[in-house]
């Protein structure tokens, strides 16, 4: 499977090895760290909006 991005810290991961999961506006994020999804569960548009100007 391709690798997704952890918004939080940036890092590369495999969906199906991530350490948690989030569930925001229908979408599915994932993270490498339970810490990284605490911190985008307290402000998931802050990550999603960081990302999208990135982009």
């Amino acid at each position: 499977m391709e690798k997704v991005k952890d918004l939080v810290c940036g890092m590369m991961i495999d969906p199906e090895k991530a350490a948690a999961t989030s569930e925001y506006k229908g979408k599915k994020y994932y993270f490498c760290a339970k810490g990284c999804k605490v911190a985008f569960d307290k402000d998931p548009e802050k990550y999603i909006k960081a990302e999208e100007k990135a982009q």
